[in-house]
């Protein structure tokens, strides 16, 4: 009687399994599938209970265990245990550890172990030629992650949870079966497994959540809690997968992308007429694709961009953590990433070269002298300028603007600051950086790629013309 009854249990725990992986589409005949095995409880169901499916998917299946070592002999234990299951099981078992970089003083330990264990399990499956990756998450383990990320301020990414496919490698079979479940189909079967003494530990807020929030609540105000949070994740994730969709087909549809720099445009006029909802998420989606990641940017970093939107000042600039910075340009918000060093740059000739090669901005000056004819329409435009020859005295100088340089603008009869012609033409701070100034003698012949002296210009008593042209 009693052995029909864990019968029973097993198909139903092992058939509630298969609707999950058949539901989010885990898996295909014949995937290669290492699966992530700590020695816990979760992990040793998913690997015990993948053996008893394999034949539903022929599967080949790999285990992989990360040895941390960040609590001495139970970190050994641990390590030997899971060997002794692969063995049992018949399962091949790939045995990694760290290298010691854990116990430098750094944070976000938690953090880099994660790193450590997926950058592991992803070399493992390379190695196989494995399809999937499975980890032994749990319902319980969605509703903690769920609370940790209200209690960070999340939106609805966050408080969707974990997905139960992520980048249609990493599966989570048991994504949707409660620890009470995991336990007894353990027990039935008896298969042991191990407990991570950390895992007690209350200065964790998990394990806080876990311990005494989750269970407080179950008690004193629904038995069905864990289930109706899985319900509420399912949603926000659809929602969030919508909106996510919504917000990146907008922001391809206005964003601009100028220049050699790492950096692209949003137009402010366009930007403010969408809900709020879709400018954070643009912004969002903006940070992503120059920064490569959201990492260490939270929602109180999108806000003060926005609030840099509102600002009645046309020229603002907000820095964000992992070098990278925000910038009002009058009508445009600049997204940019930061290089640590300043570009300086000063070439000097004595004679005319033909070419002017500047590596530090990635520019070239090409250079010719022409007899002037005045039949011809000689035009000086923003990437080439026309110099009359015998007004230009050596040595020749390409550098950056510096504080207190002034030229005569093209057409003006006064001198300026070339500080205040940037500002005049609205060009951002960071370009004037890398506008090339180019000097005969002590005069600002040309501001690169914008205007000329009115000292140099042509006139009908011109013989010889220098042209350069900036690419």
């Amino acid at each position: 009687m009693e052995r029909a009854y864990l019968c029973k249990m097993e198909r139903e725990f092992l058939n509630r399994i298969r609707k999950t992986i058949e539901r989010y589409e885990m898996l295909k005949p014949g995937d290669k599938v290492v699966v992530g095995v700590s020695g816990g409880p979760d992990s040793i169901a998913l690997l015990n209970a993948l053996d008893m499916l394999k034949n539903c998917y022929q599967l080949s299946l790999w285990a992989a265990h990360y040895n941390h070592k960040l609590r001495g002999e139970e970190s050994a234990r641990e390590a030997e245990f899971v060997n002794s299951q692969a063995k049992t099981i018949g399962v091949p078992l790939f045995l990694g550890e760290d290298d010691g970089s854990l116990f430098e003083k750094q944070p976000n330990l938690e953090e880099r172990s994660r790193e450590q264990r997926y950058k592991f399990f992803r070399r493992v499956a390379s190695e196989i030629g494995a399809q999937k990756v499975a980890l032994g998450h749990t319902a319980n383990d969605q509703a903690e992650t769920f609370f940790l990320w209200v209690f960070r301020g999340s939106g609805s990414k966050g408080l969707g949870g974990m997905p139960p496919v992520r980048e249609g490698f990493f599966i989570r079979p048991l994504i949707e079966m409660e620890r009470k479940e995991i336990i007894a189909f353990l027990q039935g079967e008896g298969i042991p497994w191990v407990e991570d003494s950390s895992n007690q530990r209350r200065r964790y807020l998990r394990n806080r959540i876990r311990h005494f929030l989750i269970p407080k609540l179950i008690h004193d105000f629904d038995a069905n809690l864990i289930k109706k949070i899985i319900k509420t994740t399912e949603i926000l994730r659809d929602e969030e997968l919508f909106l996510e969709k919504l917000s990146l087909e907008k922001f391809i549809e206005l964003r601009k992308k100028e220049g050699r720099e790492n950096a692209l445009y949003i137009e402010i006029t366009e930007f403010e007429k969408l809900p709020v909802s879709l400018r954070r998420r643009i912004v969002r989606h903006a940070i992503r694709e120059i920064k490569g990641s959201l990492r260490r940017i939270n929602f109180s970093h999108i806000e003060a961009i926005l609030g840099v939107i509102k600002s009645q000042a046309p020229n603002l600039k907000l820095s964000l953590p992992g070098d990278f910075e925000v910038c009002k340009e009058y009508n445009h918000l600049k997204f940019r990433g930061l290089s640590r060093k300043k570009v300086c740059f000063c070439h000097e000739f004595v004679f005319l070269p033909k070419e002017i090669r500047i590596p530090e901005i990635d520019r070239k000056i090409g250079i010719e002298i022409l007899d002037w004819n005045p039949g011809h329409l000689f035009i000086n435009s923003k990437s080439s300028a026309l110099m009359d020859w015998d007004k230009l005295k050596f040595p020749l100088v390409v550098r950056n603007w510096k504080e207190g340089d002034r030229f005569q603008p093209l057409g003006m009869r006064t001198s300026k600051k070339v500080k205040d012609f940037f500002i005049d033409l609205k060009l951002p701070t960071n370009e004037r950086q890398n506008t090339p100034i180019v000097l005969f003698g002590d005069l600002v012949a040309w501001i690169g790629g914008q205007r000329i002296d009115d000292r140099v210009k042509l006139t009908d008593s011109t013989k010889k013309v220098i042209r350069m042209e900036i690419y």
